[in-house]
């Protein structure tokens, strides 16, 4: 069992875009929410990231965002630099839906590779 802790401040500030990039030849904007260090599945960390991922939600579906990569599909990549704990995977497979819903896609990141969530039907 995995004892360690984290705290909400190793998924950065709540309010920013952590990185964000542009492939032009998929087409897509990326906006990368980068979690530093062991992520745990306590409340207290699932509403932190919750709240996050609301802004970049909210950021993707502002006038600035439409104008500035207009044409270009919005990917959102929750990237962990530990494997997360197994809570936080389960809250992020009720998540994808989420983002579909607004035309965005939810990707997830470990360490440099990407990795797949079976989206949860709850």
């Amino acid at each position: 069992m995995n004892q360690k802790k984290s705290d909400i401040s190793q998924i950065g500030e709540i309010d920013n875009i952590d990185l964000s990039y542009v492939v032009s030849e998929k087409n897509k904007v990326y906006l990368e929410l980068v979690c530093a260090g062991y992520i745990d599945g306590e409340s207290n960390m699932q509403k932190a990231l919750l709240d996050k991922m609301q802004g970049y939600i909210g950021h993707i579906l502002s006038d600035w965002f439409k104008q500035e990569y207009q044409g270009l599909a919005p990917v959102t990549v929750i990237h962990f630099e530990e494997e997360p704990h197994q809570l936080i995977l389960q809250l992020l497979s009720k998540c994808i839906a989420w983002f579909n819903d607004y035309g965005i896609e939810l990707r997830f990141k470990l360490k440099d590779s990407y990795f797949n969530i079976t989206q949860s039907e709850e």
